[in-house]
């Protein structure tokens, strides 16, 4: 991807932002198109970089305590998949060291792209997002009661420590592993998806499904675009618990996304797209794990209220988690990403969490391009959704046909609305009121 046709891209947005009258369709287009064509660039800036940060996961870097002669270095992704469900806290803790010091061995990489995609963000002339800071705060300062009281409860009855004393691999722990994970075998999940889909006449057979456990793959499951709107692939490792089944259904949002558009969209409309619209296509499905009633018709489990509350209180430390990442990456854009970026998300992420972020983890999962900040808005967007799905078709939207309708309207025009848009659609403004209000009554 060259300057010139980045430059190109910026030009013709400026040209459409200037018109009169203005076109949001065309706006939002020119706005896909040249975010797409940034990170383009930013690859382009540093490939060789990239492309070695793209293959750490699966390189065998990451050295386990013990007789290395025994046991030799294992792939992060392998590290990752198993942590989070290990039982003894000592062997998580050992893990994550291991993962935490190879992890930081390639920071100098890391550095290199995050430079390489500011590089790119001035030539196309993005800036930071707008409130940036507002949204993060406001999660965090309007969850702050409720993981406090509730979620320090929860940590240290699921991993026998309290909240100020935990360490990350606690909080996935209990993310992952809660007390009712067996209620959700993993050999369950997509009969479960199939019962649920039937209820909404709900055709899923577009997708092709890969659930193969292979050794690098990695955990919870995603959907790519391979010909949309005919063909979608959706990756999938099959896990025990709730947050497996909720990662199923997320991808599902995400590819119905993909393959609702009409064969004749523009290329935009199919591959592009605001990302918090995708990640709120996600979470509209992701967000049936925590509905007691579709748990008992549809996963055929019925949890006692505490087990409610941990699946309730994972959502909560997921957008916690979330705004931590992006108030550090907003710190990372300011000063770089080195060291007052990594002191900056370790104290984030010790007051979204109560725990510990390994010194070696601080850098990796900020974001030049502020994914997390698209999460959140994503998450609250989803939460208008239901809001609106639970107003026209009842408490149990989920199993009524006449909501696919209503979601058609969602799915079947791809990438074309912006997050905006959509709230302007669902009646108001862009807002966290809704999540907040939905992560408390999942709660309480």
């Amino acid at each position: 991807m060259s300057a010139e046709g980045l430059a190109q891209a910026r030009e013709a947005l400026g040209n459409a932002e200037g018109e009169d009258p203005r076109r949001p369709g065309r706006i939002a287009r020119l706005a896909s198109l040249r975010d797409f064509l940034a990170r383009a660039r930013a690859l382009e800036l540093e490939p060789g970089a990239a492309q070695e940060l793209f293959e750490f996961d699966r390189r065998p870097l990451v050295k386990p305590p013990g007789d290395a002669g025994l046991h030799g270095a294992i792939p992060a992704v392998t590290v990752e998949r198993e942590l989070p469900i290990v039982r003894s806290r000592e062997k998580r803790g050992e893990m994550e060291e291991a993962l935490a010091t190879a992890v930081r061995a390639v920071d100098g990489l890391r550095s290199a792209t995050w430079d390489a995609a500011r590089a790119a963000q001035s030539e196309a002339g993005l800036r930071a997002p707008e409130g940036i800071a507002q949204w993060p705060e406001e999660i965090l300062d309007g969850t702050e009661e409720i993981f406090d009281d509730l979620g320090a409860w929860l940590l240290e009855r699921h991993t026998g420590v309290k909240a100020g004393a935990a360490a990350r691999h606690d909080v996935l722990h209990l993310l992952h592993a809660p007390r009712s994970a067996s209620a959700f075998p993993a050999g369950e999940m997509q009969r479960t998806v199939r019962r649920w889909a039937e209820m909404l006449r709900l055709v899923l057979s577009e997708m092709k499904i890969d659930d193969e456990d292979r050794p690098l793959k990695r955990p919870g499951a995603r959907a790519e675009p391979v010909d949309p709107p005919w063909e979608v692939a959706l990756t999938f490792l099959p896990a025990e618990g709730p947050r497996a089944l909720g990662a199923l259904l997320g991808a599902i949002g995400t590819a119905l996304l993909r393959l609702g558009p009409p064969p004749d969209a523009p290329p935009e409309d199919l591959w592009l797209g605001d990302p918090a619209v995708r990640h709120a296509c996600w979470e509209v499905l992701e967000g049936l794990v925590r509905d007691r009633e579709w748990l008992r018709r549809c996963a055929k489990t019925e949890l006692s209220r505490d087990d409610e509350r941990a699946i309730a209180i994972a959502a909560v430390i997921d957008c916690r988690v979330a705004a931590a990442r992006t108030l550090a990456s907003l710190q990372a854009r300011e000063s770089g990403l080195g060291s007052r970026a990594a002191a900056a998300h370790r104290d984030l992420y010790a007051r979204a969490t109560g725990a510990e972020l390994p010194a070696g983890l601080a850098l990796r999962d900020l974001d030049p391009w502020f994914g997390p900040l698209a999460h959140l808005q994503g998450r609250a967007l989803a939460a208008r959704i239901r809001e609106f799905l639970r107003d026209r078709h009842d408490e149990d939207w989920w199993r009524n046909p006449r909501s696919t309708t209503t979601l058609q309207a969602l799915w079947g025009r791809g990438g074309r609305p912006t997050c905006a848009e959509l709230w302007t659609e669902l009646g108001g403004e862009p807002a966290v009121n809704p999540l907040l209000f939905e992560l408390s009554q999942a709660c309480g």
